[in-house]
């Protein structure tokens, strides 16, 4: 990982009070699941996404893409700043046969920060993430080292009950309450 784009990242966002949180496998890496993220993912809320793309512009260069089919995320752009491709996803959505899901990730007192050479990196839930891969063709063994770790330290049950009351395909809905379980044994 790009540790330098992350930290000018994390310092911008930071500096103007933007609602943001490190996903994707850069994440996983600060938990010891990933050993080289391929990129860096930001969520941002959707009422800070269109101030992140002004100070991000600021950083590097900037592409505004339409998602591919099953992905309808309201606000995507994909920077790349310092070399490292960067993707900005605010209002996360994913059409699958029961509807979509939808994600306004946003920050809150639970939210686990990590320091990264001093600066404030928030990470989103891994409880979240878990149910995003279960729903991404491709990403299951992503899905599957998520749901060990949260075996071992403990499920915020919370993060999985309000996936559940999103529309989720049968074998998902399955999935996150069978992880729900099991974290109770």
């Amino acid at each position: 990982m790009n540790k330098e784009a992350l930290l000018r990242i994390a310092d911008m966002l930071n500096r103007n009070a933007v609602d943001w949180g490190l996903g994707g496998s850069s994440m996983l890496w600060f938990h010891g699941l990933a050993d080289r993220p391929n990129d860096i993912d930001l969520l941002v809320a959707e009422h800070d996404a269109l101030r992140a793309h002004e100070l991000l512009s600021r950083l590097g260069t900037h592409e505004a893409v339409k998602p591919k089919e099953p992905f309808c995320t309201k606000h995507f752009t994909q920077y790349t700043i310092l070399g490292t491709e960067v993707d900005v996803i605010g209002l996360f959505g994913i059409r699958h046969a029961e509807g979509v899901y939808r994600l306004d990730w946003r920050r809150d007192e639970s939210t686990r920060v990590e320091l990264l050479e001093g600066v404030s990196i928030p990470l989103t839930p891994l409880e979240d993430w878990f149910v995003l891969y279960l729903l991404m063709s491709g990403r299951g063994g992503k899905a599957d080292l998520i749901e060990a770790c949260l075996k071992r330290q403990g499920v915020r049950r919370d993060r999985l009950e309000a996936a559940l009351r999103r529309p989720l395909p049968t074998e998902v809905r399955a999935r996150v309450l069978a992880a729900m379980a099991a974290a109770e044994g």
